[in-house]
């Protein structure tokens, strides 16, 4: 029972090509080429398309090859942050259990047409670009019957669209993914700011959107371990979310229901909290910004008061903390890597999780 709470609770929320969110709305290849900005006293443009073209490219052979061998060896040169963390324990749990639901979704190289580029003349220089995770779907051969709405929505929920987020740390350093971000399907992407013009990153306390940037996983966070009850959820369109339908407070209420009916002794709890992972924070151009944080959330589970039951480890579990068998408690860690679009303060619009993923990354027995 707790392992299948687990796996349901982490199916990725994605979009194929035809689930894709509307874009319509708007010494090398990390050499700074720099390409002046059509705004007035603008800094310039460093990466230009056709050097983010070639990084992705690189970020996309590199992961390929990672992802179907299960070796995370050398991807380092590429990722970091939650974005390598994520795919170290995926492939851990992978190698040790064969049947394991989750897979992390493809980088390919098929860039969606929606990037913002962080216009500046020093480092960091940050990046954003939306790739999908699978090759565009081939046309049905003349005779063949067209896919149904199901079986393009299970090709979704196994090829969202990403978003990833890369930063160059200094003038001889590659771009690093430090997050990717399946995005969510059906979503509408805020308009960007024209590519020859670039964007800004902004400051974690900039207090002219409706949250500071800071303070947006926190406010998330107590949404997801609290319910939608708590008085953060008034900021937050939670329409259509199934991270909250099905994590946090949410998941304590499915296992617990699944336990009684089982006659289990189970106690379950949850918590949650903004990781300190850094935030990057980058304006759209239209008054109001992207923002991308991580959230970790803890789930326990513990007899209940006079119980003879005991947790056991699943195998998924037992691949990431080396526990096996009956214990005394169980705890578990899911990091959600989040993106948010956040509104600016006297729009009177709320904020919207654009895209989620979210791995098991740890577990012990205290």
């Amino acid at each position: 029972m707790p392992a299948l709470a687990v796996t349901a609770a982490l199916a990725l929320s994605g979009c194929s090509q035809n689930y894709w969110p509307d874009f319509s709305a708007g010494s090398g290849e990390e050499a700074a080429t720099q390409t002046p900005a059509t705004v007035p006293n603008a800094a310039p443009v460093p990466v230009s398309p056709t050097q983010v073209s070639r990084i992705v490219a690189d970020i996309s052979a590199l992961s390929g090859a990672a992802d179907d061998s299960l070796d995370a060896t050398g991807l380092e040169a590429r990722f970091t942050g939650d974005a390598l963390t994520e795919r170290k324990a995926n492939y851990t749990i992978r190698k040790a259990v064969s049947d394991y639901e989750v897979v992390v979704p493809s980088i390919t190289d098929q860039e969606l047409g929606y990037q913002l580029v962080q216009s500046t003349e020093s480092w960091p220089r940050t990046i954003f670009v939306v790739v999908a995770s699978q090759a565009e779907e081939v046309a049905p051969a003349e005779g063949e019957a067209d896919s149904t709405d199901d079986e393009q929505q299970a090709a979704a929920d196994a090829s969202p669209s990403l978003a990833l987020i890369m930063t160059q740390q200094g003038p001889h350093e590659n771009f690093l993914v430090s997050r990717t971000i399946a995005l969510r399907g059906g979503i509408t992407m805020p308009e960007a700011a024209p590519a020859e013009e670039g964007t800004a990153l902004l400051a974690d306390d900039l207090q002219t959107l409706l949250l500071a940037p800071a303070e947006v996983g926190t406010a998330y966070a107590a949404v997801l371990s609290g319910g939608t009850s708590v008085d953060q959820a008034a900021d937050f369109d939670l329409e259509g979310d199934s991270l909250i339908e099905r994590s946090g407070a949410a998941w304590v209420a499915q296992s617990a229901q699944a336990a009684a009916a089982g006659g289990s002794g189970i106690n379950y709890s949850v918590s949650a909290a903004q990781s300190d992972a850094g935030i990057v924070s980058l304006s759209t151009g239209v008054g109001g910004a992207f923002v991308a944080t991580t959230v970790l959330e803890t789930r326990t589970e513990a007899p209940a008061e006079g119980s003879r039951w005991r947790p056991t480890v699943p195998k998924s579990l037992t691949a990431l903390s080396g526990l096996e068998g009956q214990q005394e408690k169980l705890v578990s860690v899911v990091a959600h890597q989040l993106l948010f679009f956040v509104p600016g303060k006297d729009s009177g619009e709320k904020m919207q999780l654009l895209g989620y993923t979210s791995d098991l990354v740890s577990a012990s027995n205290s």
